[in-house]
């Protein structure tokens, strides 16, 4: 039996980012990993699906400048080749973890590992065992329990198509459904998003929402919200996905089916029953450091439920390498998450929304400033909004939500402010660079007091 200090199950950011970490801390680690370093984020998920999106967010600003007549026209794309540079970038980006990993002197095994008692894993036939082990196995994609589920396409299947599809019906208009929709809507598939929610994105701002929405029709997106999919027929043409909506039996007819209507944990060799391992519904259950009800044993990431983020498996992997060094470092779930969808546009938030916080007893007021009054913006054809929830009675920053171009990079900047709970007398005095996107988020926060200067 092989002895380790750290084993660590899975390699995608919760699992190599510990690895990596541990290992400069002075850590003897092995992990271990049945796929591709780098889990579905990297293969599978975040950056082949942004890739995609980066394109189509080309293509739309291309087509924008054709029709002011800046470009003559808005030229001609190869679906093909944008799948060849996808892979490239997450190829480059994969062997650059195993790098840091072989770099780092972290003992990486191919092959799938099956977890048993006393922090033994079993893998090719060998045994490991560590002084603690962080279970990092990740999700997968929910089956959805309808006839003819057989015929549809996972997120894997759609994002490695070769020939773009002329009509693509999507199951799910979650994070998933709707990247892949904004994407694929771009390049000219005919798009239909069946959701069974009566709202897209419910828990975000209505208002942020409601301009996102807006701009997906704009794309020629047809959202079918309060729909429930009932079955897909395959008869000579392709496909047809069969839904009702408000009683009524509908159908669209379509060359593919993509189902994106959620993910569940990967407990592919944790045997939860045999270990004792206590369970939060689907996921491990784990306290605010990370720890199991097993002594030694950890679970980050997608497979411990919460935020279903690769920055929040990050976050925990610190968490629960902090813990087993002995550190007592604020726990992550003390920080506000940033959230963001990769639609056009691009849709980010952190903390509270308006109606959050008055469920939580503020009395929020809610400030905007439109991309169409900053300089930037402008400069760069870019649309848009910046929602900021302020607690009236304290003046501090609840939460903000950006909708509009360069959303991801912008929320950073709010993250913080909501971290830090920044008063109405800070942002008046806060320094922000001119001209920039940001000023928006400062520009936001003011508006609700009253005291922007650049909205009209």
């Amino acid at each position: 039996m092989l002895q380790f200090d750290i084993l660590v199950i899975g390699g995608g950011p919760g699992g190599y980012s510990l690895a990596v970490h541990a290992a400069k801390s002075g850590f003897k680690v092995a992990l271990f990993e049945k796929e591709q370093i780098g889990g579905t984020c990297l293969n599978v998920g975040c950056i082949p699906t942004k890739y995609l999106v980066d394109k189509a967010l080309a293509i739309e600003k291309v087509r924008g400048l054709s029709a002011k007549e800046i470009f003559r026209d808005a030229g001609t794309f190869s679906f093909q080749k944008i799948q060849k540079g996808k892979g490239e970038v997450t190829g480059k980006l994969v062997n650059g973890v195993r790098f840091l990993l072989k770099k780092n002197g972290v003992k990486v095994i191919n092959g799938a590992a099956e977890l048993k008692a006393n922090r033994v894993v079993h893998c090719n036939g060998q045994e490991y065992r560590g002084n603690y082990v962080v279970i990092a196995t990740g999700s997968v994609p929910a089956p959805v329990k309808i006839p003819g589920y057989e015929y549809c396409l996972d997120s894997t299947g759609v994002l490695n198509l070769q020939r773009l599809p002329k009509s693509l019906v999507i199951m799910g208009g979650g994070v998933i459904g709707l990247e892949l929709a904004c994407a694929f809507a771009v390049y000219g598939t005919e798009i239909t998003v069946v959701e069974m929610l009566p709202e897209l994105l419910p828990q975000e701002q209505r208002e942020a929402v409601q301009i996102a929405v807006r701009e997906m029709e704009r794309l020629g997106i047809h959202l079918r919200t309060g729909a429930k999919m009932l079955r897909v027929e395959k008869n000579a043409s392709g496909l047809r996905a069969v839904y009702e909506v408000n009683g009524q039996e509908n159908s669209t007819g379509c060359q593919y089916v993509l189902a994106a209507a959620g993910r569940k944990p990967n407990l592919t060799g944790i045997d939860c029953d045999q270990l004792g391992l206590a369970m939060n519904g689907p996921f491990i259950s784990v306290d605010q450091r990370q720890r199991t009800n097993l002594d030694g044993v950890y679970a980050i990431g997608d497979v411990a439920g919460g935020w279903q983020l690769a920055h929040a498996a990050y976050a925990e992997a610190n968490a629960a390498l902090a813990d087993l060094m002995g550190k007592d470092d604020p726990p992550p779930g003390e920080r506000p998450v940033p959230v963001c969808t990769y639609t056009i546009p691009c849709f980010a938030s952190v903390g509270l929304t308006a109606q959050a916080a008055q469920a939580k007893g503020f009395e929020p007021l809610l400030g905007s400033f439109s991309y169409e009054a900053n300089g930037m913006a402008l400069a760069e054809g870019a649309s848009g909004t910046v929602f900021a929830v302020m607690d009236k009675q304290s003046k501090r920053t609840l939460g903000m939500t950006v909708v509009g171009e360069n959303a991801p990079e912008m929320i950073a900047f709010a993250a913080a402010a909501v971290e830090e709970g920044t008063t109405l007398e800070q942002w008046e005095q806060r320094i922000v660079a001119h001209p920039s996107l940001c000023e928006m988020v400062r520009e936001a926060a003011l508006d609700a007091f009253g005291m922007s200067v650049h909205k009209g």
